[in-house]
């Protein structure tokens, strides 16, 4: 039997299926394409803003260690340094395997940033809360998606990050961090002033005088002034109000008493009783809290204890290793340590700051371009640094650099022993760099970096924990990206 004729309306349809598969799979490879096209634009944009995230990180670090934030430098000064390390960090973290191109002549003086580059900007209107922004921008190339014409795709990310240092009226220290077990009185030993003068609301009444200071009727200056008027002798003028809670002396020191307290070197932890300004007052005390959590080099893993005694190893394990112990602004209850410890101190501050045997090894600090602002000072790694290596490398951070309490100055040890527990005033925060410890008896010396004041007033001070972990009490934070 003979098949039936196709039509030529049937005929005119052939091949069309053919034509629906060639557009069906020309449409599956286009959204294929544009699926690894938008993928490859998502990692790029997550590495973008992981580079402007560390660029501004990076630059807002180099502001507490300029010291802007205290006045110790100038904005321009601070501008460049702080363009310089962001570009270095931020071109160090790869967009796609691609260098973010920043650039420090794309950073304004003042933001908002520059249009479709990578760069940055800074914001210097509040002296002490300095910022930096960082933005990444990059044109990506597509690779499927040249088929409709688009050849490359903008990618930006931005980051903004503050040095700031709570000083003053804008309210009290939160974040003061890797706090060491040693309280250092408000008393700084290169300044003094007779207290009964014009300009004696900077002497610190109730430290301990040096014979010196005794027979000239004067006494210690502040670092930073307390919050809150403190009780005067006779005749002493008040603090004016508007330096409340101010650092006092936030220059670099000079050798001929002019300068200010910025890179003083000093004797932090007496291990000579004669060297204490008072008997048995040296200063080191137990930190406070339970459950207490460490981080610690290798060289105190022994020491890694988490524990709630006071004992030697737990005062050692405070010196190595950061812990999240707290210390709080305004009144506190502190439990000194009698004796000087000369052991468990040697032994800390050697594995905190890889200094050898012989004093040596750990890394350095120079002061030498004290008429440079734009240098304040040079850290160098020694030859037992175990991150950073050839020795003497330029270091922008240090196991060395260290935060301290800064208490009222009251004698805390008055008789021959300490009591088991003395009531304090926090009021605020100095940040050292540990050069050694040596003769006589482990002594812990030490150059002043930053101050940081509590802040606020005397009843809102007392209710601000500060953390130990690691860093500097001015906390270098990203609040934008």
């Amino acid at each position: 039997m003979s098949e039936p004729a196709v039509s030529g309306e049937r005929r005119a349809e052939r091949g069309v299926s053919l034509v629906l598969v060639a557009l069906g799979l020309v449409l599956i490879l286009a959204l294929a394409g544009l699926g690894v096209d938008l993928a490859t634009l998502y990692v790029a944009r997550n590495e973008a803003q992981r580079s402007a995230d560390a660029a501004a990180l990076a630059g807002a670090d180099t502001f507490v260690t300029s010291g802007i934030t205290i006045g110790l430098t100038t904005a321009g000064a601070a501008q460049t340094t702080a363009a310089t390390q962001a570009t270095q960090v931020g071109n160090a973290n790869l967009v796609v395997g691609r260098s973010p191109g920043l650039d420090t002549t794309n950073f304004n003086a003042s933001c908002p940033a520059p249009t479709s580059v990578s760069g940055g900007c800074f914001d210097f209107s509040t002296s002490n809360d300095p910022r930096i922004t960082v933005q990444v921008y990059e044109n990506m190339p597509t690779y499927f998606m040249k088929i409709f014409g688009i050849s490359t795709v903008p990618v930006l990310a931005s980051a903004t990050a503050e040095a700031y240092n709570p000083t003053g009226p804008e309210g009290p220290s939160s974040t003061a961090e890797c706090l060491k077990p040693w309280l250092m009185p408000n008393c700084d030993p290169d300044h003094s002033v007779v207290a009964t003068q014009s300009d004696g609301y900077e002497a610190n009444t109730v430290c301990p005088q040096t014979k010196a200071q005794a027979a000239q009727g004067a006494y210690p200056e502040y670092f930073v002034y307390p919050e809150t008027q403190p009780t005067q002798l006779t005749n002493q003028p008040a603090i004016p109000a508007d330096d409340l809670g101010q650092v006092v002396n936030p220059s670099l020191w000079s050798s001929s008493g002019s300068g200010g307290a910025i890179g003083e070197y000093m004797n932090i932890k007496a291990g000579d009783p004669s060297q204490a300004p008072a008997p048995s007052q040296f200063y080191p005390v137990f930190l406070p809290g339970t459950n207490v959590t460490f981080v610690c080099p290798n060289c105190a893993q022994a020491d890694k204890q988490n524990s709630t005694s006071d004992s030697a190893s737990r005062y050692r394990e405070f010196i190595e290793c950061c812990s999240t112990a707290a210390i709080v602004c305004g009144d506190k209850t502190i439990n000194p340590v009698s004796g000087d410890k000369t052991g468990p101190t040697g032994q800390g501050v050697d594995c905190l700051i890889h200094e050898g045997n012989s004093g040596s090894g750990q890394d350095t600090i120079s002061f030498q371009n004290q008429t440079d602002p734009t240098i304040p000072y040079t850290i160098y790694s020694g030859a037992n640094n175990p991150y950073t290596q050839p020795s003497g490398t330029v270091l922008t951070t240090s196991d060395s650099v260290v935060t301290l309490p800064l208490y009222d100055g009251t004698n805390l040890c008055p008789g021959n022993s300490c009591a088991a527990s003395v009531s304090v005033s926090v009021q605020g925060f100095l940040q050292l760099f540990l050069a050694s410890e040596g003769a006589p008896q482990h002594t812990v010396y030490a150059y002043v970096l930053n101050i940081s004041g509590c802040g606020g007033t005397g009843s809102q001070s007392g209710s601000t924990p500060v953390p130990a972990t690691t860093g500097s009490a001015i906390p270098v934070r990203l609040i934008h990206n």
